[in-house]
């Protein structure tokens, strides 16, 4: 969300899953996308958002829009804010045909120039989109746009995973590498400064083997097998050694104005 490079790549690739070579979202696909999109981390950011009936939230970094709709059928209305005007145009066409049009509003703009008021808005809400920002840009907004006691929930992977390394430095998109820079102790201190209270919830570490039946190959009924065994490991090894929690691949920091 910071460069035109980064907006030519989004707009290139509008597909749900961020990556080249797959359709875009459709109002028949919406089912199977959120199927893959709730998982773990997902369900603690929402349970954190909680309740969404007449708020407001933005979406920093919609994409597409999977999740929008997702908040704006639980009830919120979605400011749903992306910088590629392509993606927009597939989540605004997705949401008519779900009967949303009046709960989802596509906003062109960046993070770290919100076009909204301050005080204005109930929730933030990230997903993977934050690594793509000025951070401390983007935290100084999300600030002033949320109203007093406003909660912002923020899912990002980190630097930690030593499975998600080997993947983006061998496997990864190249250009990930230059518009993307992952969460380390020196982002989350970004956050907590924006906000003063930090709480956080660390996700995966075998579990990112998971995410292969959703990125590489996808395999739904895979996936969700996988994940279950695997975050299940993960858990067991977190409560056994806490420490192992830095080597989580997603981290969700959830923080209140």
């Amino acid at each position: 969300m910071k460069t035109t490079d980064d907006e030519s790549y989004w707009d290139r690739h509008a597909t749900a899953s961020n990556l080249p070579g797959e359709g875009g979202l459709t109002a028949e696909s919406w089912g199977e996308e959120i199927a893959f999109y709730m998982t773990p981390e997902q369900e603690f950011a929402c349970e954190a958002l909680a309740p969404l009936e007449r708020r407001w939230v933005v979406e920093l970094g919609c994409g597409v829009g999977v999740n929008a709709i997702h908040l704006a059928r639980k009830g919120a209305q979605v400011a749903a804010v992306d910088t590629s005007f392509r993606r927009l145009e597939v989540l605004q066409k997705v949401a008519a045909e779900m009967g949303l049009s009046g709960r989802v509003h596509p906003v062109c703009a960046s993070a770290e120039h919100l076009p909204f008021r301050a005080d204005c808005l109930d929730r933030a809400y990230t997903k993977a989109s934050l690594i793509h920002t000025d951070l401390p840009e983007a935290m100084e907004e999300c600030r002033r746009v949320l109203r007093p006691a406003g909660r912002g929930v923020f899912c990002e992977p980190t630097t930690s995973n030593p499975f998600a390394w080997i993947y983006r430095r061998w496997f990864g998109p190249a250009e990930w590498r230059t518009i993307t820079r992952y969460f380390s102790r020196r982002e989350e201190e970004v956050v907590a400064r924006a906000f003063g209270d930090l709480r956080t919830g660390s996700f995966y570490l075998l579990g990112f083997v998971a995410f292969y039946w959703q990125f590489g190959r996808r395999r739904l009924t895979r996936f969700r097998r996988w994940l279950g065994v695997l975050w299940g490991l993960d858990r067991v090894l977190f409560a056994l050694c806490p420490p192992l929690r830095r080597l989580a691949w997603f981290r969700v920091y959830v923080v209140h104005k």
